[in-house]
């Protein structure tokens, strides 16, 4: 396929040109430095041309389903891997909270945990939806580490299905299924399934909520579900729901647009209600979705903040709940004020090392007890730092070089993502799990780029729809 190099590209398309641009020559610039933090072995890569050979043989099983279970079980024993990994080690910081409150859920005690840096017992530092999903699961399969490798299976499976789906909403239905299985390759998400993650179900609402817009008449009762379902689990990216909305709802004409997101909208409200309503009379006060929105900006924003987590100043324990999460705003608000040139520089550092860099698995696994030997990180570090440098410098190559119907709305679900990263994401605490839900979008549209002209090949319904999503 030739490239098209001259063809005029909309604004949001050639924004996200330069922003991939930036990313990856990112990424080039800090894997030197990198391998030197975690040592870069000679096996690890052997790791990442065995990796390559299971994305190729994903990319034809796409086509030939007959070798779709041979994908199945690379993608198992990826997993098997990281949970061999991980078995019998304590996990700090979120899976090892998630673990407690789904405890205290069957237990019947609540939605709270007592936060060791913080000094006090928190009740709505975590949203819901995860937690109420994990103590479910673990009530009815327990909580060791094949039972959790199994929800975290079942979400990405679901996943799966969800980027075919909307690789045929967009007439490219061959690209949707190569996203789907490349994804169950992704090596960060084998180190996050043995794990209790939420990004799991995150993304997968993600997912559902692009897919629900694709429709000819989006159905606005599920749209709001599972925008209250994703404000319910992931606060940071509820905006997203509203970003694809505008970036694929323009072709239903400005009035139909308007009725189906204020529907959607009190739907999701009403999703959030009980949440809402819990949390009022708890605190006396209206906590819309969690009192971690001030420690997270100022996690992302003071002097020496990186926008990963650390511990806050010892001088704020044992503040009330949300006393403490106002006291975090104002410092980092105060400092903001202070050094708005500096504000500026971190959050663009934020956003390129949470972007260009894939060693976050290695991160967590040097702080699980007992740790892991370094020679596992230098193993591990050029299949993570690789695969992710690949996919961000292939979808840079697909942005620029299709231009077709299909393509441009692949990429207009990737421009609405780094629009949620932009407005929304970077400013507070920001890290690799931050983006996560930008992986299948970046895939679906590197898919398409290397798959036929997908609007030949798709149903007429799902070609009219994207051609009605470019003329918009």
């Amino acid at each position: 396929m030739m490239p098209n190099l001259f063809s005029p590209q909309p604004w949001w398309a050639r924004a996200s040109w330069a922003l991939l641009s930036l990313i990856v020559a990112y990424g080039l610039f800090a894997t030197p430095s990198l391998a030197m933090r975690w040592g870069a072995a000679p096996a690890g890569g052997l790791l990442m041309v065995a990796w390559l050979g299971a994305c190729a043989l994903a990319w034809i099983a796409a086509g030939r389903r007959a070798l779709v279970p041979a994908v199945l079980l690379l993608a198992l024993a990826g997993r098997i891997v990281a949970g061999w990994l991980s078995d019998g080690r304590v996990s700090p910081g979120d899976p090892h909270s998630y673990l407690l409150l789904a405890e205290h859920l069957r237990a019947g005690t609540g939605l709270w945990i007592d936060e060791p840096f913080m000094g006090l017992r928190v009740w709505a530092l975590y949203p819901p939806a995860y937690p109420l999903l994990l103590a479910g699961w673990t009530l009815a399969f327990g909580a060791g580490t094949a039972s959790l490798l199994a929800l975290s299976g079942a979400l990405d499976l679901a996943s799966v299905a969800l980027v075919a789906s909307i690789g045929r909403a967009i007439g490219a239905p061959l690209a949707g299924r190569r996203a789907g299985l490349l994804l169950l390759l992704w090596p960060a998400a084998w180190f996050d399934a043995p794990l209790a993650q939420k990004e799991s179900l995150a993304i997968l609402l993600v997912l559902a909520i692009a897919r629900l817009w694709l429709a000819e008449r989006p159905p606005v009762v599920a749209l709001g579900v599972a925008a209250g379902l994703l404000a319910l689990t992931q606060p940071g990216w509820a905006p997203i729901a509203g970003l694809f909305g505008l970036a694929l709802g323009w072709r239903l004409g400005v009035a139909q647009l308007v009725r189906c997101g204020g529907i959607a909208a009190a739907v999701a409200v009403l999703v959030m209600l009980p949440w809402w309503l819990r949390n009022a009379a708890l605190f006396g006060a209206f906590v819309p979705l969690t009192s971690a929105g001030g420690v997270s900006l100022w996690i992302g924003n003071h002097a020496g903040a990186s926008g990963v987590w650390e511990p806050e100043p010892p001088g704020w324990r044992g503040l009330p709940e949300l006393a403490y999460g106002a006291r975090a705003s104002a410092e980092a608000k105060a400092w903001i004020i202070a050094h708005p040139l500096g504000f500026a520089w971190l959050n663009l550092a934020k956003l390129l090392r949470a972007t260009g860099a894939g060693d976050f698995a290695l991160v967590r696994l040097a702080a699980m007890r007992p740790p892991l030997t370094g020679a596992a990180a230098a193993l591990w570090l050029p299949l993570l730092q690789g695969a992710q440098l690949l996919l961000w410098a292939a979808s840079l190559a697909a942005a620029r070089w299709r231009d077709d119907a299909a393509a441009r709305t692949a990429l207009l679900l990737v421009a609405a993502g780094f629009a949620q990263l932009l407005l929304f994401g970077v400013w507070f605490e920001f890290g690799e799990r931050h983006r996560a839900f930008m992986t299948p979008l970046l895939m679906l549209l590197v898919a398409v780029w290397g798959s036929p002209r997908g609007a030949k090949r798709g149903a007429r319904e799902a070609a009219r729809v994207a051609r009605e999503l470019v003329a918009a």
